[in-house]
């Protein structure tokens, strides 16, 4: 079942995201087949240094619309690739220009020929949706740039006179700002009646008083869930994705839990998730595919500052070897800064496989326990790993409010533990684990199921979030960090 797919409009950025991935794992598996020794995510570097260069770090980010540490690992990742150099600016000392070389330029034929092919067949792709894609992001950049999309998400919100929540208001805007490029989906949605929703209603009562992690709790919700049924508070929801949505709010409403949540797929009727069939390339994964296991713009800032922004913490076991050629390279750093702003959760592994490097002997992280379960389960960081630890050099966390699940517990593990300084925003809350469970009529329900905590207080971060030892926006937690870092310096 695809869990994202159903989210609908909610999840947009991790759809594009998705996307965005799959034509960068086809651009990876095309540059092998035709052995030329170029990453798909250089190709809009290379293009421009082709055309304006040389450039600095900040023309390149300002041009690309990335990051300075984005732009910093893709040029280094090149220059170890013999793709572009970096010198010194002759009239500007601090500014080190980037050029393409000679063995970049003598690929350029090829590329472009690649390209040209890449466009094409990407383009077909779009036009057999019967979607001009280009057209369809012109219209809503445009879109966005008269009005941010925030002003009206928030203007709804405010504006509501019959007590639309937050998640129905956020869908809306979303809906209408991408509404020219679905038309056909949304008019071909089924609708719901009384016999649906009600049979969705005693699924979920069942579900939560058979497997909640709060029994007490659960109880209370599921009789709150049937009253409200019975007086009619869904009576006004036909559409099979909005019953999801308001299902949702309710149930948060009266349990405070960020990951108790109720999906609807139309691939899935009677409640069976719908088979989800996963395309591996011929001969295992392609060195796209052993990709970044979620550890993207791995990169050594100026002032020999360690950076990663992870994204994801994978259950690959994979993923622990990216871990270990990261912290390799980062074994001589001065500070570190782990970004988690974009962190959306994950597996528990890796976060222990991580967490170890920055501890001198074997530590206790978090606890957790699941309902049912006789004693709780213990996380402690793990005997060996096979590098340096980094265990007197100071580590930054960048938190927003989108950091959760997993994302958290690996800032609550670490900061618990007084190792870490957390810079950003508080995060989303989100310190209940569980799984899918299919419900009836295509709807299915994320089940929390136990929680995890410090065993010192018992305490988590359930809906209430990490909050940061140092409080600012999300978009300054980077340059705030470097701030802090060249202060400790200095001292």
């Amino acid at each position: 079942m695809d869990y994202i797919g159903q989210l609908g409009a909610l999840v947009l950025d991790h759809r594009f995201r998705r996307l965005t991935e799959h034509f960068l794992r086809v651009g990876e598996e095309c540059y092998a087949e035709l052995q030329l020794p170029f990453r798909a995510r250089w190709a809009s570097t290379f293009l421009l240094l082709e055309g304006s260069g040389p450039l600095g770090i900040t023309e390149i980010a300002d041009a690309l619309k990335l990051t300075h540490p984005a732009v910093i690992g893709i040029t280094d990742e090149m220059r170890e690739s013999g793709i572009v150099s970096s010198s010194r600016d002759r009239d500007d000392g601090r500014r080190r220009a980037i050029a393409l070389t000679a063995k970049g330029r003598s690929l350029s034929k090829k590329l472009h020929a690649l390209w040209s092919a890449m466009s094409q067949a990407q383009r077909h792709v779009f036009a057999e949706a019967e979607c001009d894609i280009l057209a369809v992001l012109d219209r809503v950049d445009a879109r966005l740039a008269e009005r941010p999309l925030s002003d009206d998400i928030l203007r709804r919100v405010r504006g509501s006179v019959r007590g639309k929540t937050r998640v129905i208001a956020a869908a809306t805007a979303l809906l209408l700002a991408v509404s020219t490029a679905r038309p056909a989906v949304l008019e071909a949605q089924p609708t719901v009646d009384a016999n649906v929703r009600a049979a969705v209603v005693r699924a979920i009562a069942d579900s939560l008083v058979g497997g909640y992690i709060y029994e007490d709790r659960a109880r209370v919700i599921a009789e709150s869930l049937s009253i409200a049924l019975g007086a009619g508070a869904f009576n006004d929801v036909h559409q099979p994705f909005a019953l999801g949505v308001r299902l949702t709010e309710f149930l948060r409403r009266l349990a405070n839990d960020k990951h108790l949540s109720v999906g609807y797929s139309a691939a899935a009727p009677d409640g069976a998730p719908a088979r989800v069939r996963v395309r591996r390339p011929a001969g295992g994964e392609s060195a796209a595919a052993a990709e970044t296991h979620g550890l993207e713009n791995i990169a050594i800032l100026p002032g020999n500052i360690g950076y990663v922004d992870i994204w994801t913490f994978s259950g690959d076991p994979a993923a622990a070897q990216r871990v270990d050629s990261m912290m390799a390279a980062f074994a001589n750093v001065s500070a570190l800064v782990i970004d988690l702003r974009r962190n959306i959760g994950g597996g528990p592994e890796v976060i222990r496989h991580l967490s170890t490097y920055f501890f001198d002997k074997r530590t206790h992280l978090v606890s957790s326990i699941m309902r049912g379960m006789p004693a709780p389960q213990e996380r402690w960081t793990l005997e060996h790993v096979p590098h340096k630890r980094l265990t007197s050099v100071p580590v930054y966390l960048l938190t927003s409010r989108r950091t959760i699940s997993a994302g958290e517990s690996f800032v609550f593990g670490l900061k618990t533990a007084g190792r870490v300084t957390v810079v950003g925003e508080r995060t989303a809350g989100g310190g209940h684990f569980g799984r899918i469970i299919p419900l009836v009529a295509g709807y299915t329900m994320f089940l929390p199921v136990g929680r995890t905590y410090d065993p010192r207080s018992n305490q988590g971060w359930e809906a209430q979030g990490i909050v940061p030892d140092v409080e600012v926006n999300q978009e300054d937690a980077l340059e705030r960090a470097l701030e802090l870092i060249r202060n400790r310096a200095v001292r």
